[in-house]
């Protein structure tokens, strides 16, 4: 849409209004000055750039707006799926909140704890293997008290997690900082829970 108007208004002969043109109008003050009249093509080279400036505008705007997907490259093997339960340490940087590392456990399906995830962030299994991640992506929780959604990329591991490319945060439920200024030194610990998705690479 935004290209079709473009072209119209690029390729639509301009009209032409006949009748004598006034080369000279007041500039105030009394003083009298030539100003030519913009010709129907100037006048559209205007209207054509401002409509440009306007469509890139809102392309940004777009932009800025959307939703950056977590979804895992084609071809992801899911590895193991883990229920996270424990809090997000908050700690005061100049009187504002600002994340520490995370304090949980990690659970399987059944409730029982198989391993830890803490600064990092780390994940660690009740065997020793462990993966280290950073974020690549994230996404607005569909709960707004619930840290975002992320996806994550291994930076090392070893063992059974060494083989791991990439890490899901998804369903988080609390652990957004608290609200308000704090004092220098302060911590506060916010219960949360989220499900963490270990994927390594397919064929």
């Amino acid at each position: 849409m935004f290209f079709e108007v473009l072209l119209n208004i690029s390729l639509t002969p301009a009209s032409q209004r006949l009748g004598k043109i006034n080369l000279s109008r007041d500039i105030g003050n009394g003083r009298k000055g030539s100003d030519k009249t913009p010709s129907p093509y100037a006048k559209r080279l205007r209207l054509f750039v401002l409509v440009l400036a306007g469509g890139c505008m809102s392309r940004n705007s777009i932009a800025q707006t959307a939703k950056e997907p977590i979804d895992v490259p084609p071809h992801s093997r899911l590895l193991l799926r883990a229920v996270g339960s424990g809090d997000q340490v908050y700690g005061c940087v100049n009187g504002r909140w600002a994340l520490e590392a995370p304090d949980a456990n990690l659970l399987n399906q059944e409730g029982a704890v198989i391993g830890r995830h803490f600064a990092g962030p780390t994940w660690q299994l009740n065997d020793g293997s462990w993966v280290k991640g950073r974020a690549v992506a994230e996404q607005a929780a569909p709960d707004a008290t619930a840290v975002p959604w992320l996806l994550l990329e291994s930076v090392g591991g070893t063992r059974r997690l060494g083989t791991v490319r990439f890490i899901q945060r998804t369903g988080t439920q609390g652990g957004n900082a608290p609200d308000g200024s704090c004092s220098q030194s302060a911590m506060r610990r916010v219960p949360y829970t989220a499900t963490y998705s270990f994927y390594e690479a397919g064929e």
